[in-house]
């Protein structure tokens, strides 16, 4: 076996483990010279140093293994340099997201600011509702689709809103692999429900309110504050958590624009929810 080294051997040279090797081997990137028929011996040559060198460099610059196998069996370098150019945008898009990820991890780090909250009574009142599912990195993309048939199908019925549209959470396992959302619009008179709407009613309740203003990224501050008012003020939860977008996304409105109310439903820790002046009598 003159010009073959075992695959001992083979592996200290090229920096690769035997284990790495046998990988590579059964994935075909770098398959052995020659193998022993009845020991199994892998043995390599000086000539597949070289490849062994380029899949290890691939390796450290962390091109997925089927992109390799792309690389060495391309034709003509053109063909190999899409493969690698493809790599390089994927890295540069993850780059970017590790710096938004710094970035948010830095807000983390500051200080909590507070935001005011306020109780206000809400009446009960009809609305166009309809329900959207979706995991909560996706429910952005989820509500505007939703919204778009509401406001189609109230067009369609000449019903007019008579406040801003909201959301309604109708669970609270936000890491659910789908969370159930309604989306809904007040009306004054219920309309007629169809493929794309039904009809709904919004409870007459006591709401903990606050106001957040801008994107949605930083949005945790304002269910921050509300958990902080409503224990120092003996609160108990009455129903699910709500969005009202007082100043809804818009294409091309900047999101320092806009303005989202946050309202939970709340009761005293004994007792019925009342309006504040009828609590008074």
């Amino acid at each position: 076996m003159t010009g073959l080294m075992p695959i001992g051997v083979f592996a200290r040279a090229t920096r690769l483990s035997v284990r790495v090797l046998r990988n590579y081997d059964r994935l075909g990137l770098l398959v052995p010279a020659r193998v022993d028929p009845d020991t199994g011996y892998r043995w390599y040559s000086v000539d597949q140093f070289a490849r062994a060198g380029l899949v290890r460099r691939l390796r450290e610059l962390e091109v997925p293994l089927p992109e390799i196998a792309e690389i060495l069996s391309a034709d003509t370098p053109e063909q190999a340099g899409d493969v690698i150019e493809r790599h390089r945008e994927r890295v540069t898009a993850q780059a970017a997201r590790l710096d938004e990820i710094a970035v948010r991890l830095g807000a983390v780090l500051a200080e909590p600011g507070w935001l005011h909250v306020y109780e206000r009574w809400r009446d009960a009142q009809p609305t166009a509702r309809t329900l959207v599912r979706a995991p909560l990195i996706e429910l952005a993309e989820a509500l505007a689709p939703g919204f778009a048939r509401l406001f189609a199908g109230l067009a369609e019925q000449g019903i007019t809103p008579t406040g801003p549209a909201g959301a309604r959470y109708l669970g609270d396992e936000l890491d659910a692999a789908e969370l159930e959302v309604e989306l809904f619009v007040p009306v004054a008179r219920p309309p007629r429900p169809t493929a794309a709407m039904a009809s709904g009613r919004l409870p007459g309740c006591l709401l903990a309110a606050t106001v957040h203003e801008g994107g949605y990224d930083h949005i945790e501050a304002a269910h921050r504050s509300l958990g902080r008012w409503i224990t120092e003020q003996a609160r108990v939860l009455a129903g699910p958590a709500e969005e009202h977008y007082l100043v809804p996304p818009t294409p091309g409105a900047p999101a320092a624009a806009l303005r989202t109310e946050i309202a939970w439903p709340v009761r005293p820790p004994s007792g019925r929810c009342v309006p504040a002046d009828e609590e008074s009598k």
